[in-house]
């Protein structure tokens, strides 16, 4: 589960008092410390000697030195034509034979079993066998032998028996399977038996015979790896003086490569244009804060979703530079640029990722890593990344996502290579390319997104959908350990995510703290008349100060239970703050009529008041659904009247202050809340007891009841 790892470790260490520890102080900080970093890699700059792959060489370039290396490409190659050229290494299975003749008679001894079960019932026994060999045998195999007489299933089971054993004691391979079971086929032609008995024996042969023959995975790996380790490298050697490129040559990648190795490598460019770089990659991570202050506001106050983005804009940034400086001839449509668009997408906002898209594409750009066409390529694989992985709300979905994700990004990488003049063959090569920064892109995405989760403490709404889940631990003990509680959550659960729908809430965060708001009742479950299942109450012989005490601390004993649990902290804020620091109003009264001095403090909840909207949901639906059982004849006015009284109760207690809810937004969840409340707790009809006489099941006649 998400984790505050690193927001608390910069916590400890920040100044606690001057211009830092103040909120602009803290963003102005990050801005500089962002802009800085950034400007590093602009800066420093090392190229070989002005060559540009696909561009004439501005001069002559000749091997200062002897060198030999090894041509990793040639080399691979011819190892990978060698280990191709290995042929399979098979094995006879010599269990085969056994293991099928132990499976047919276990066939035929569960066709016994059923005969023996359901009598002259055909169709119970083909159900029976059905059940137990529906992966193994046809249905219509099945139905064949149990339409056979007893005899002439143990002819036919003999038979199976004999030709299939017989059969599996010759080598079969996988592909040779079809003419084994014609062969099986002409041998039981040639057998004394009827038309169904011969059906049923080819069927059922042709269902247990397998191949005797298997690939030997581990000698096979071996014959390919000694072929391979008999292929000596590929070495290429460069004399001294040899000339490596004559100026005015087109440039490959091959030469770059060698220019690296013999070291011809120099400092720098203009230092105007990398001022100007710099100057203008500040002015847009300025402008980009700007625009997060002014129109995604929530980004903006949280430092937290600031520090994100600013961790996967540098990162982008050294990346790029990391490959620019060591893999130069690498293709640019092999890097993951959606990657920032996409992390960016699931963890902060789409919004966001935006920004961040604009961000790092102009940093490519300055960095000299794409050109003007790779530009689009660029905006329109990382736009569609954000498109495509906005609201998405299940982890098994980023796989559908990322295979999209590549269609897009070999789509791209082809139109961008078309559109810069190269032939439709090169344009091909850079798709596939695109096609593996797709791979790559995805590869990273589901990787890095648990680590970005952990280390920000972030809550995504894929990590919200699978806390609703029944195998998570603490709701198995919630279920097992106070199933009406569990109950109860549940619906609270359905009110809260439906309402949060309606007025434009986090479904996914009303529904997960629904789930979890009462898991504090598991220290103590007997306690909460939901789990009391009409026994003895313990309140009953309890002072209500006690009863009190006890009934309030499942809070603080819930946000315990969910921070062992590592739940989200938005999770554990609404189990925190689902009570407030409301009254509990009927130990209060109970105390009250008993006389003597009584402080209302002594009877309140000890917990938050909802801080979110989601929260509020949570407090409303868990009173509302918790009172509506209490209601004697629920109709849909006496439902709307409780709703509006707890809600009004709430309000006048102050319990929702702190919250943004509106007028609009506290009407919207009333009647929300009085429609689904209603259709669970409706009226029920009476239906009248059945008169003496009259058949109990309509299918104990073979023939249809009528009126």
């Amino acid at each position: 589960m998400p984790n505050r790892f690193l927001i608390t470790t910069i916590g400890r260490v920040w100044p606690k008092s001057g211009p830092l520890s103040t909120d602009l102080g803290k963003r102005v900080f990050l801005g500089a410390v962002v802009i800085l970093l950034v400007s590093v890699p602009l800066a420093v700059r090392v190229v070989p000697l002005g060559y540009e792959e696909g561009e004439p060489a501005p001069r002559t370039f000749r091997a200062p030195r002897a060198i030999q290396y090894v041509d990793q490409e040639a080399t691979d190659a011819l190892r990978q034509t060698a280990a191709d050229a290995v042929a399979p290494v098979m094995v006879f299975d010599r269990q085969a034979q056994a293991a099928t003749r132990s499976e047919i008679v276990e066939f035929f001894s569960s066709v016994s079993s059923s005969r023996a079960s359901y009598s002259e019932d055909t169709t119970g026994q083909a159900t029976f066998l059905t059940d137990r060999y529906r992966s193994r045998t046809e249905t219509e195999t099945i139905q064949a032998v149990v339409a056979l007489s007893d005899a002439s299933v143990d002819r036919v089971a003999r038979s199976v028996e004999t030709l299939v054993t017989g059969l599996m004691s010759t080598r079969i391979l996988e592909g040779d399977l079809a003419n084994t079971r014609d062969q099986l086929a002409r041998s039981a032609e040639l057998m004394a038996l009827t038309i169904p008995e011969r059906y049923a024996v080819i069927s059922v042969g042709n269902a247990f015979l397998q191949p005797t023959l298997s690939v030997d995975e581990p000698a096979t790996e071996r014959a390919r790896q000694e072929a391979i380790d008999r292929v000596s490298p590929v070495v290429v050697v460069v004399q001294e003086g040899e000339t490596i490129i004559e100026r005015g040559d087109i440039v490959t990648a091959r030469t770059i490569d060698l220019v690296r190795r013999l070291g011809g490598l120099e400092q720098g460019i203009g230092a105007m244009s990398i001022i100007a770089g710099i100057a203008m990659m500040a002015l847009l991570i300025v402008a980009a804060g700007w625009y997060l202050a002014a129109y995604v506001v929530p980004v903006w106050l949280r430092l937290r979703d600031l520090l994100l983005l600013s961790s996967l804009l540098i990162g982008m940034v050294y990346a790029t530079r990391t490959m620019t400086l060591l893999a130069p001839e690498v293709s640019p449509y092999l890097m993951p640029v959606p990657l920032a668009a996409v992390l960016a997408t699931l963890l902060v906002g789409a919004r966001s990722a935006l920004v961040l898209t604009v961000l790092t594409t102009v940093a490519g750009l300055l960095l000299g890593f794409s050109g003007g066409v790779q530009v689009v390529a660029t905006l329109l694989s990382s736009l569609t990344a954000i498109v495509i992985l906005k609201g998405l709300t299940q982890r098994s979905h980023l796989f559908y996502a990322g295979g999209f994700l590549m269609l897009i990004l070999a789509i791209a990488s082809f139109g961008s290579s078309l559109a810069s003049g190269n032939m439709l063959g090169q344009s091909a090569v850079a798709g596939i390319y695109g096609l593996a920064g797709g791979l790559i892109t995805s590869i990273l995405m589901l990787g890095l997104l648990p680590f970005f989760e952990f280390a920000f403490g972030v809550t995504t709404d894929i990590t919200l959908l699978e806390l609703g889940s029944p195998s998570h631990p603490l709701l198995r003990r919630l279920m097992t350990e106070a199933p009406g509680t569990y109950s109860h959550s549940v619906m609270a659960a359905n009110l809260a995510e439906t309402a949060a729908e309606s007025i434009g809430a986090n479904p996914l965060l009303a529904r997960a703290g629904a789930y979890f708001h009462d898991v504090g009742k598991i220290r103590r479950p007997a306690f909460f008349v939901e789990n009391q299942a009409g026994g003895e109450n313990p309140h009953d012989t309890t002072s209500p100060s006690l009863s009190a005490r006890i009934i309030t601390a499942h809070v603080r004993e819930g946000v315990e239970l969910a921070n062992e649990y590592r739940l989200p902290p938005e999770v554990v804020d609404i189990v925190r703050s689902h009570h407030g620091t409301s009254v509990v109003g009927y130990f209060f009264d109970k105390a009250s009529k008993k006389g003597g001095p009584l402080l209302e403090a002594d009877f309140r909840y000890d917990g938050r008041r909802p801080s979110t909207r989601e929260a509020a949901l949570v407090m409303i639906a868990d009173a509302a659904e918790a009172a509506v059982r209490t209601l004697q004849k629920p109709t849909p006015p006496k439902i709307e009247a409780m709703i509006r009284k707890i809600v009004k109760t709430k309000i006048d207690d102050h319990q929702l202050d702190e919250t943004d809810l509106t007028l609009a937004d506290i009407e919207t969840i009333v009647m929300v809340y009085t429609r689904m409340l209603s259709s669970i707790y409706h009226p029920r009809v009476e239906y009248p007891e059945p008169e003496e006489g009259k058949v109990a099941r309509a299918d104990s006649r073979r023939e249809p009841q009528r009126a």
